[in-house]
């Protein structure tokens, strides 16, 4: 039993020491807090609170002192399980973790991409790295650029001076981020991300089988950082699948807020044969997947309603109004007059008749249903005996309308919009689209654009309805997981500005050859049905990589001897800062472990702040930084 309460014993020390020192000192044990605590006056309080007594020992408890700094209400263990409601990782809210996932884990011998390995399933080495908040010193500072390309009409020095310019970044996309946040922060208008769902299935060379822990803080990472690039009135779409759909929605909540979720859109991305039937006795088959939609502000957002060709004839529009004569006919008595009622008695689908069509768009204001929903007033009048079968016509807030034998009178022409179809942006008689889209042909997609990627594509179709709800001609795009490049390829052709930014290497052969591509004018995806010919331009350029490139060296090393000469040519300011372990690797302990492990233990030498080149390095004669690199750069940030 305390003799002072943990409130108290918790202000004492941020009085001396200040919370934000704090958390630093108990992270380190440092000595000035441990002498503190022990010579206090309240010393035994102290003691029985955040120290424990092992062999005879006594041992700093820094959890439990950590913990007391976060939930502030500590006598009441009711209090700390109200505030920390949410997501977990290492023991601690994610949401208030200050933990960086820089890397996912990655296949056999493979960091940041390496598409070579691609079919390699067995021995899988798993490399991802966890970063403290007190380890991270420029990690993620504005970092150098380098291999500038310019792709397209117009000069490179000019393009970097314009904000119109569309951009294909090359390197971790955290550390991407981090480096454009400050040149491009609230200016986009639709982040659409496709990140890896954590299945053992990711296509984009990614072996996301993963800790689920440390999945979430790597996408609490990047989704921090990306929020800052909205403008006031953005969105951001997030593809996922069920497993970790419900773990990221509620991530979203807190970084978002839940006030700006916007919904969450399911698709039906695949169908139930071949493989997936295999285990139909044992599971329920997946065939969906997820957009997680949330809003910068809510109140803010405007939103194009989306809509699908309709298939099939709605019966329910069955009258017809003569506005000459100010009379109502049943549908059929009309058609009849035309000739075409015989013509269909034999066709199941109405909208498969060519002459239907050409009549029901022709009349599209004279052929009605009829809803409920009336003013009170007119359908009074509507019902009174003299006006029955009668239209009459009154005034809305949205204009002219009808009400007949005292319901409203709704018009086909209410029910033509706009839809891409297969001959480009037709208006069709279209149903308005929700929360459920399964008009999307997600399994025909491998060739699209001209570049061959087997699986993992996502259709261009879908882009384009994300972004035509969302965004208008020279809005800015981004998507941090480029990939095959569709979001970048989609908004180029839509004339939309865009970001793309991938790390794995194959960006340089298929993600940049596809939107090349686009500017020559290929005609796969929506091009022919938005009528998109080509043209236009993107620049790219790689975040200059220093110990990220030397841990691909490392990684790649087929024997411990190639591995140990990588290592040992480097010179001190490769090596990890303040690092004691360094002359571990020439012991023998470290030469009896096998390649793989000498390998993690190579690269987690290096420090991480160091993987990419420093912006403010980049003058430095060690880094060989030619001239014109060092200029684009500083028309790039200025």
């Amino acid at each position: 039993m305390l003799k002072t309460p943990l409130k108290t014993l918790l202000d004492i020390l941020i009085n001396r020491f200040t919370k934000e020192r704090l958390v630093t000192l108990i992270l380190t044990a440092d000595e000035k807090l441990l002498t503190f605590m022990l010579e206090n006056q309240n010393a035994n309080d102290y003691k029985n609170a955040f120290f424990k007594t092992i062999a005879n020992s006594l041992v700093f408890n820094q959890k439990a002192l950590l913990e007391c700094l976060e939930t502030k209400e500590l006598e009441n263990s009711f209090t700390r399980f109200k505030n920390k409601i949410g997501l977990y990782s290492q023991g601690g809210l994610i949401k208030s973790s200050d933990l960086v996932v820089l890397h996912f884990p990655f296949k056999d011998n493979v960091l940041l991409g390496n598409a070579k390995d691609n079919n390699t399933k067995s021995n899988e080495l798993f490399y991802h790295e966890i970063l403290h908040k007190n380890e991270i010193d420029t990690l993620l500072s504005p970092k150098a650029l380098c291999r500038f390309e310019m792709h397209g009409q117009g000069d490179l020095e000019n393009a970097l001076k314009d904000r119109n310019t569309n951009y294909l970044i090359k390197g971790n996309n955290l550390i991407a981020l981090h480096s454009l946040k400050k040149k491009f922060a609230k200016q986009v208008k639709c982040i659409y991300i496709d990140p890896p769902y954590n299945t053992g299935n990711d296509s984009f060379n990614y072996n996301d089988n993963f800790n689920h822990s440390s999945w979430l803080v790597f996408m609490k990472n990047r989704l921090e950082s990306a929020r800052e690039f909205l403008s006031d009135d953005g969105v951001i779409f997030v593809q996922c699948d069920d497993n970790e759909q419900a773990y990221l929605k509620v991530l979203m909540d807190e970084i978002f807020g839940r006030d700006n979720f916007v919904n969450c859109i399911t698709m039906l991305s695949s169908t139930p044969s071949g493989v997936k039937t295999a285990h139909r006795n044992k599971t329920i088959i997946k065939t969906k997947d997820y957009l997680l939609v949330y809003a910068k502000n809510s109140l803010l957002i405007q939103l194009k309603p989306q809509y699908k060709e309709a298939t099939t004839w709605d019966t329910h529009f069955n009258l017809y109004f003569d506005k000459e004569n100010n009379r109502v006919f049943p549908l059929n008595h009309i058609l009849r007059q035309n000739g075409l009622y015989e013509k269909l008695k034999a066709t199941q689908n109405y909208l498969n008749n060519k002459d239907f069509c050409n009549f029901i768009y022709s009349n599209a204001d004279k052929i009605f249903q009829t809803g409920k929903s009336l003013p009170e007033h007119i359908r009074t009048i509507s019902l009174r005996t003299e006006n029955k079968d009668i239209p009459i016509k009154y005034e809305s807030d949205t204009g002219v309308q009808y009400a007949y034998n005292g319901r409203r009178m709704s018009f086909l022409s209410r029910s033509i919009h706009s839809v891409l179809s297969s001959q480009g942006i037709e208006q069709k008689i279209a149903i308005l689209l929700c929360d459920f889209w399964n008009d999307i042909d997600f399994n025909n997609t491998q060739n699209e654009g001209l570049i061959s990627f087997p699986s993992g594509k996502k259709p261009e179709q879908l882009i384009y309805r994300v972004l035509d709800m969302v965004t208008q001609e020279n809005d800015l795009v981004l998507d941090f997981f480029a990939g095959s490049g569709t979001t970048c390829a989609v908004a180029h052709k839509m004339k939309r500005r865009y970001i793309g930014i991938e790390q794995m290497d194959y960006i340089e052969t298929i993600t940049k050859e596809r939107l090349k591509k686009v500017i020559e004018g290929e005609q796969g995806g929506i091009s022919k049905k938005c009528d998109f010919k080509g043209g236009g331009s993107f620049v790219y350029a790689e975040l200059k990589e220093v110990n990220s490139g030397i841990k691909k060296q490392i990684l790649n090393a087929k024997s411990k001897s190639e591995c140990l000469k990588i290592f040992n040519d480097l010179s001190e300011r490769f090596l990890k800062r303040a690092d004691c372990k360094i002359d571990a690797i020439h012991s023998e302990e470290f030469h009896n472990l096998d390649l793989n492990e000498q390998k993690r233990i190579c690269c987690k030498l290096l420090d991480s702040n160091e993987d990419y080149l420093n912006l403010g390095d980049i003058d430095e004669d060690a880094w060989e930084i030619d001239e014109i690199t060092k200029k684009y750069n500083e028309i790039f940030y200025s």
